[in-house]
């Protein structure tokens, strides 16, 4: 017989599928006590519903122990429930975990889907495990799951973070033989991985502003440049600033009386949640990045309370174009995630005087 819950649950477990929408584990885990301490049985949805809101909070370890408390109780978990798992796993880089989740789903015989690799294939990338996502898209082949656009972004991005530039340009130019739309998250992802090779990756920055995906990134007006990063990936970030220098500003920079009725010159490299998504150990983040670039040019900044931008001293960038006859030099640096000390190369710009 089909156990059923009454009306209490029922709206509570609505109420933390809410909170868990809003980002707010705290009142969730909240209300899952009430439930208890009222003498009522949270239900399966319940569980759920509240294992996700405290893996969207980062609260991975609470997540996983109610998973546990669940197949103790002896619950009819659900895909899920299992995908909620994973979720969590992802959050705590616990793929070790998450693959003995994927042998028990194939134990009870839960079929597997789509979201549920998705969610595995993201904790392989957090933990830099690029071959098991590999290994997991063979066998998403072999259980007849078709991949999606997420899946491929997960996996490049896994290439990215583990330094195998051409395994990640290569499943970024599978994508068209399957017939799989890339996104504005597969050009980040990929850019992330290739931006050492200079060319390769302003080839695919190019890509992705004639398809419109960063259309927005460069704003020029008559008194003021800005360049817009914060929804760019580290390495698509890089390659824009190049971008920026050697094709945007060049009918400024070569016309100084242009150059001088520009009043400000900005960089938004994002700050708090816009960044925090493309951060790297050591705060290798877009600000530290930029920064550092710029100081291969040359160029400073003019201090400001704003942290998620950059104000370029524009009196700086007269005289350094000035002080190379009407050049800029960009020195870029091939690195490593947190180190800019790794081999250079020298790029100089001719900007012709108009």
């Amino acid at each position: 017989m089909k156990k059923t819950f009454g009306p209490n649950v029922i709206a509570y477990s609505a109420a933390i599928s809410a909170l868990s929408k809003g980002q707010q584990w705290e009142k969730a885990w909240e209300l899952f006590c009430e439930i208890e301490a009222s003498g009522e049985k949270p239900s399966v949805v319940t569980y759920n519903a509240t294992m996700t809101a405290l893996e969207k909070g980062l609260q991975w370890q609470r997540a996983l122990d109610l998973f546990d408390e669940m197949k103790y109780k002896n619950m009819n978990v659900t895909v899920v429930s299992y995908g909620s798992a994973i979720s969590a796993c992802e959050k705590g880089y616990q793929w070790k975990q998450c693959l003995e989740y994927l042998d028990e789903m194939t134990e009870r015989n839960i079929p597997k889907n789509v979201i549920i690799f998705g969610a595995a294939m993201s904790c392989m990338e957090k933990s830099c495990r690029a071959d098991i996502a590999f290994q997991l898209m063979e066998r998403m082949a072999m259980e007849g799951v078709r991949p999606n656009v997420h899946i491929y972004n997960s996996a490049i991005s896994a290439c990215a973070r583990c330094k195998l530039w051409k395994k990640g340009f290569e499943l970024f130019k599978e994508m068209d033989d399957v017939g799989i739309k890339r996104d504005v998250v597969t050009y980040n992802a990929v850019l992330d991985a290739v931006y050492s090779q200079l060319d390769l990756a302003k080839q695919i920055f190019h890509e992705g502003v004639e398809r419109g995906f960063y259309a927005k990134v460069s704003r020029l007006g008559t008194q003021w440049l800005e360049l817009d990063l914060h929804f760019l990936s580290l390495g698509g970030g890089e390659t824009a600033l190049r971008w920026w220098f050697e094709e945007c500003l060049v009918p400024y920079l070569g016309n100084s009386k242009e150059l001088a009725t520009v009043k400000s010159i900005d960089i938004v490299t994002g700050y708090g949640k816009t960044r925090s998504r493309g951060a790297r150990k050591g705060d290798d983040g877009m600000r530290k990045r930029v920064r550092a670039m710029l100081s291969f040019m040359n160029l400073t900044e003019v201090e400001q309370p704003n942290l998620g931008r950059i104000h370029i001293d524009k009196e700086v960038l007269m005289r350094e174009v000035e002080r190379n006859g009407g050049r800029i030099i960009l020195m870029l640096m091939v690195t490593n995630s947190t180190s800019y000390a790794r081999g250079s190369m020298i790029l100089t710009l001719t900007l012709s005087r108009l």
